[in-house]
């Protein structure tokens, strides 16, 4: 799998998933999709340094978020759970993978968004994707009509889609927005 093929399949999951209302596309909600999926999708307080799980188990999949965490931090944990799945993820070795008895387990920690763990980094692309697709994040741009896109603007996208500023500004680097 490569980054590209990661958002990909994350542009696709999203316009296949993509309210008609434009208020309503802005905020795609990674736990309805996962159960349109057959994905189970839970909440439970998980330990501090623990954001979600992909529980997989007799080919049934479960994404658990942590609920002690912000909004914002839930619905891209939820994404980056999702793309674990979607990708495939959870039937390849890794670090992050724990197997027993039939049972893998990949977590959303702290070291996932260190930016090292080609399959973490992959989920999160499928993430950041998946939350803000290209095309939505380009005709909000074309609608604010500015020429440069400082804080003010990525202030407001990040409001419209409901992600952080940190991941929104990622998210416009990526894109060679800014």
């Amino acid at each position: 799998m490569s980054l590209q093929s990661a958002r990909s399949a994350a542009e696709k999951l999203a316009a296949a998933h993509t309210a008609t209302d434009s208020d309503q596309a802005l905020r795609i909600r990674p736990e309805l999709i996962a159960r349109k999926l057959g994905i189970a999708y839970i909440t439970e307080r998980l330990a501090d340094d623990v954001d979600g799980l992909l529980i997989v188990k007799d080919g049934r999949s479960t994404i658990c978020v942590n609920n002690s965490k912000n909004a914002k931090r839930q619905r891209f944990t939820a994404a980056h759970e999702l793309g674990h799945h979607v990708l495939g993820h959870y039937s390849r070795s890794s670090e992050h993978v724990h197997v027993d008895k039939g049972v893998t387990i990949l977590k959303r920690n702290a070291v996932s968004s260190e930016g090292i763990d080609p399959i973490e980094i992959e989920a999160n692309q499928f993430a950041a994707t998946l939350l803000m697709p290209a095309n939505l994040v380009r005709t909000e741009l074309e609608k604010l009509d500015v020429d440069t896109y400082g804080e003010e603007v990525i202030d407001d996208l990040a409001k419209k889609f409901d992600v952080s500023v940190q991941a929104m500004t990622i998210r416009l680097a990526s894109m060679h927005l800014i």
